[in-house]
């Protein structure tokens, strides 16, 4: 799965022009980023062999990820495919890394065994020379050098990740699991530590080694897998905080072998009970979002969604939160409002908002896609809620 480009990137693509006589590409920035004006990116076999200092290349640009345009793939042409797989896991400096790893063979060889690492340090704030010089100390030296533990186990989960994909969510599950002992130990004995892994243990360390963990490292992941992953687990700890299950309950969880599993202890606690409560109830529904206020409209909104909205019932008699819904061509949709507090409200009504979806669900439990979030958001930003 690529990641989402901003609109002037994916023009960008169509604004390189490759003069194959200088071995050079040329970016045209100048109509969609004017600060970055005509931006001259080597040849890979240029990167090699020239001994120039590397550019201070646009760290924002993801050169991998953009269509591959005629002009742009006589550039490619050149890198070595595991290569440009590699720079295209990170959000920016691609072309800072991509130049190091051509002039450097031992930063080649470090983003062969460990990716994160040798993004981490091209995208420091050391110099080239710095960077030259620490590349010649061990990997333990190099990890402390940029804030990470200087230990084996650091290095050792650092070359165990096998990321699709790397967003500031995983670089910030990636310091999390670094930087605190007990998860960094934990981990060692995963074979391999893939994005759901790795969010599992950042965001839930006592489920770090149970059966449903080594299960997770062992599939392949997506982004969409990861947030239906974090999004399942916080909503059976949080109806475990409210409902207060057997221990064996809880126990099962760590022992389930798939999240499908997790899903229906989830909705074994309270869907009989709620359903017997909510059975009588109408929620008036129509395409504009409606506020549900009563307890018994919340239960029949959580039987109609598979999804125990309940769990904020006490947020909601505080003023703190609000629950809305919709019945959309694509069935019902709804989402939980969080309220700014006092201090907050008055640039909130400056920027004509009133709140942020804190969660959203459709049917079957199922995450809100990009589609259905965007309604809700632009629904947001037009003020039409209540106060």
């Amino acid at each position: 799965m690529k990641p989402t480009l901003s609109a002037p990137q994916k023009q960008l693509a169509k604004h390189c022009y490759w003069d194959a006589e200088a071995q050079t590409l040329w970016l045209d920035c100048r109509q969609w980023l004017p600060k970055y004006g005509v931006v001259s990116i080597p040849s890979w076999d240029a990167m090699m062999l020239s001994a120039d200092p590397i550019a201070d290349y646009p760290a924002e640009l993801q050169i991998f990820n953009w269509s591959n345009q005629p002009q742009l793939a006589f550039w490619r042409k050149q890198i070595p495919n595991w290569v440009k797989e590699s720079c295209a896991l990170f959000p920016s400096y691609q072309l800072r890394l991509l130049h190091f790893v051509a002039r450097y063979p031992q930063l080649l060889e470090l983003l062969d065994h460990s990716p994160m690492l040798a993004w981490r340090l091209v995208s420091s704030s050391l110099t080239e020379s710095e960077i030259v010089q620490v590349l010649q100390d061990k990997r333990t030296h190099l990890m402390a050098k940029l804030g990470w533990p200087g230990s084996h186990e650091a290095v050792s989960f650092l070359q165990k990740l096998r990321l699709r994909f790397v967003n500031s969510n995983i670089v910030e599950s990636v310091e999390t699991c670094l930087l605190d002992d007990e998860r960094l130990q934990g981990l060692q004995s995963l074979p391999r530590v893939n994005s759901m892994a790795l969010s599992l243990a950042a965001r839930f360390p006592a489920l770090i080694g149970a059966r449903l963990h080594q299960n997770l490292a062992k599939l392949p992941c997506r982004p969409l897998q990861c947030q239906k992953m974090i999004a399942c687990l916080e909503d059976v700890y949080r109806a475990a905080a409210v409902l207060q299950p057997p221990e064996t309950d809880l126990k099962a969880i760590a022992s389930a072998r798939y999240l499908v599993d997790v899903e229906k202890i989830y909705q074994a606690w309270w869907f009989l009970a709620a359903q017997q409560a909510s059975s009588t109830v109408d929620l008036g529904l129509t395409q504009q979002p409606v506020r549900l206020t009563l307890k018994q409209q919340w239960q029949a909104l959580s039987v109609l969604q598979h999804h125990y909205w309940l769990t904020d019932w006490s947020d909601f008699e505080a003023g703190k939160v609000s629950l809305w819904v919709r019945h959309a061509e694509q069935g019902i949709e709804a989402i939980l409002l969080l309220h700014p507090s006092a201090a907050e409200k008055s640039q909130d009504q400056q920027n004509n908002m009133s709140g942020a979806i804190v969660r959203g669900r459709q049917a079957d439990n199922q995450l809100l896609n990009a589609e259905q979030l965007s309604y809700w958001h632009c629904w947001l930003a037009g003020g039409e809620q209540a106060d």
